[in-house]
């Protein structure tokens, strides 16, 4: 009984290792690491239904035309669809690891992928290796997983001589250039023509190309001219004649000592071998790094497959990025390294800590059968994560919603912040970002310049002129003729100014922000006013800019600042007539969040002149398609602990299933 049970445990266990994500198979010290969820995608849309769609008929089409097989399902490449596919990646001060883990459900139908006479490949146990052409990558799988890692070593690291060294790798630089550059500005000189009384010139030795002697003829006997000329072959050519002297001829003689059968000069052959044994010596040096890079590929996919090491899974930051109902996510580590690695060329200042305080970056994309979501978050320091929270300690003023009419509107952004606060918390913030960039020896300056910033700001001040919060809503499209000024040039092309007119799409926009104190808004608009800038009707202003494509007018009223186009909207606002409705999820989305955006795209529909998006059969394809969708949005979150996060959406229209399946329906309808 004893040994049944213990027969009955390891079956168990051995079920259970294999039946493990591949999470754990990714290294702890992994720099991005990206995840497919199968299951979640497979559970939006079966297999079968995937087959029969546009993009699943495609991607089999082609996979069949290209390996010469005949696929009719991707249950076919034998990759498990109801696990997690991983992409991460490693970065060293030598190379940059790109890796692939997929789960595999059969080897065999996998193997069939690859398995031709140009692909081969050795298998140790249940270990199978593939090499892919000129060494750049490495597949290794089992009857469980698969593994493909690429490796590209990193310039920087063999720019230190005494690294390059330790693996017999030359800094190569091509010595001929400087060589080159003189032979340049010999020719350069000797290509001169100058003038004399002298009859002859003697030929002079020099360093790249002899001078020529040039005999005059005989029908020209006065005004010799000294001539200095260059060329390859020994040929004789006649020389221009100048407006100067119609009657002088002058022949240019080249001797053949300065040139060999080929038309070289002898110092232009020295430098065209310099330069292959240049380029050889690079070859050589370039196939000595793909070597090495091969060697700690090979070392690296062996350790994922047959190592113990500690997995992501440990990292904190990691794993609290997760969400079991995300299809797809995204996690890097450390912005400080992503600026590192972007940036090798700032050298230490790539390492200075330029972005010192912003932590570890996620996004994760859901689908459901209302909407399309990603939702991104970003670790940030607590001294950092403290000021943002001052800084986010408003909401947006209330009275702009009576003027933000969802019927019509395109869109809207919105933001609100505490003005006051972010002036106190810009300095040191200011000092954290750029402090770092400018070295520890400037401390000082820096510290005085921050403090002087502070000094020179009455920020209590500054907040109540310009609060901190604003909306911008555009509420429709127009067509208004506008004049502009092009050149045209005649048959002798001088240039001549022309006016022209032309009808554009322009949009309807309104914007406003809060105020409480307008006495420097007010002395500006005296000051406008007498220098003839701006002009003012029932206290609406307008701004009297004849290059601006559409009128601007503008006014102030119940501690609000407008601005817009529409003269009939700035006058139904300042005489109190605004018949507007605002639907409850635009008033959630103003109200709730310290920034916003919306897109309504059915607002759009037909308002486009046809012209102007490529023609009548375009127009209709891109309203039918504006027609199907729903709202696009974006919206931030409250900073919770030291994450700040913000959130994009797409609705989907009804009549649609699932996210999933209204987005192969969209790439459906855009590629007919």
């Amino acid at each position: 009984m004893k040994k049944i049970l213990i027969a009955i445990s390891l079956f168990l266990s051995f079920n259970l290792a294999q039946a493990q994500d591949l999470v754990k198979k990714i290294p702890s010290n992994a720099f991005t690491v990206a995840t497919i969820k199968g299951d979640n995608i497979f559970k939006l849309m079966f297999v079968k239904d995937f087959n029969e769609s546009f993009v699943g008929k495609k991607l089999l089409t082609e996979t069949s035309k290209s390996m010469d097989k005949n696929f009719t399902s991707i249950e076919d490449f034998g990759i498990n669809l109801e696990k997690n596919m991983y992409y991460f990646n490693q970065l060293s001060d030598s190379i940059t690891y790109n890796c692939f883990l997929i789960p595999i459900k059969d080897a065999k139908k996998f193997e069939s992928l690859i398995n031709n006479k140009e692909k081969k490949f050795t298998q140790q146990g249940d270990i199978r290796t593939m090499v892919l052409p000129d060494s750049t990558g490495i597949i290794k799988w089992n009857n469980n997983m698969l593994y493909f890692v690429t490796g590209s070593i990193r310039g920087s690291f063999f720019a230190d001589s005494a690294k390059s060294a330790r693996y017999g790798i030359k800094d190569i630089r091509f010595q001929g250039e400087d060589a080159l550059a003189v032979d340049s500005t010999a020719v350069l000189a000797d290509s001169a023509v100058a003038v004399t009384a002298e009859p002859m010139i003697e030929e002079v030795a020099a360093p790249v190309i002899a001078k020529a002697k040039v005999q005059k003829k005989p029908t020209a006997k006065k005004n010799t001219k000294k001539i200095v000329a260059t060329k390859k072959s020994g040929k004789k050519k006649p020389a221009k004649k100048s407006k100067k002297a119609k009657n002088q001829e002058y022949e240019i003689i080249y001797p053949e000592a300065a040139s060999d059968s080929t038309g070289m000069t002898p110092v232009h052959g020295v430098v065209d071998e310099q330069y292959d044994a240049y380029q050889q010596e690079r070859a050589e040096q370039d196939l000595k790094k793909k070597r090495l890079a091969f060697t700690w590929m090979t070392a690296q996919a062996d350790q994922i497959f047959n190592g113990t090491y500690e997995s992501i899974e440990s990292n904190k930051s990691y794993s609290a990025s997760l969400d079991n109902k995300a299809i797809a996510e995204l996690w890097v580590s450390s912005l400080q390294d992503v600026y590192n690695s972007i940036a090798p060329e700032f050298g230490t200042y790539g390492k200075a800590g330029l972005m010192k305080g912003y932590g570890s970056l996620n996004a994760k994309l859901f689908m459901d059968n209302k909407s399309f979501r990603i939702s991104t978050g970003l670790e940030l320091a607590q001294n950092q994560a403290d000021a943002y929270k001052k800084i986010m300690n408003r909401k947006l003023n209330k009275n702009f919603l009576k003027y933000v009419n969802s019927e019509k509107a395109l869109g809207f952004m919105s933001y609100s912040i505490d003005s006051k606060a972010y002036l106190e918390e810009f300095p040191k913030l200011l000092k954290q970002t750029y402090g770092s960039f400018l070295g520890a020896k400037m401390d000082e300056e820096i510290e005085l310049g921050t403090d002087l910033l502070s000094l020179l700001l009455d920020e209590e001040a500054v907040s109540k002129v310009i609060k901190g919060d604003a909306l911008f809503v555009i509420n429709g499209l127009k067509s208004k003729e506008v004049t502009y000024t092009t050149y045209e040039y005649d048959d002798d092309y001088n240039q001549k100014e022309v006016t022209k007119t032309k009808n554009e799409t322009l949009p309807d926009f309104l914007f406003m922000f809060s105020s409480e104190d307008t006495r420097l808004i007010n002395k500006l608009i005296k000051y406008g006013i007498h220098k003839s800038m701006v002009t003012v009707q029932d206290n609406i202003y307008k701004i009297q800019e004849k290059k601006s494509p559409v009128d601007i007018y503008f006014m102030i009223k119940d501690g609000i600042v407008f601005f817009g186009n529409s003269l009939s909207e700035m006058q139904s606002i300042s005489t109190n007539q605004q018949n507007n409705k605002i639907s409850k999820l635009h008033k959630d989305l103003l109200s709730k969040n310290n920034f916003s955006f919306l897109f309504n795209a059915k607002n759009l529909v037909g308002k486009v002149p046809d012209s102007e998006i490529g023609g009548e059969e375009t127009a209709k394809k891109f309203n039918s398609t504006l027609e199907k969708m729903g709202n696009v949005y974006m919206k931030s979150n409250p900073i919770k602990g030291r994450l700040v996060s913000a959130d994009i959406s797409a609705e989907i229209p009804n009549g649609h299933e699932n996210a999933l399946k209204y987005l192969f329906s969209l790439i459906e309808n855009a590629a007919k």
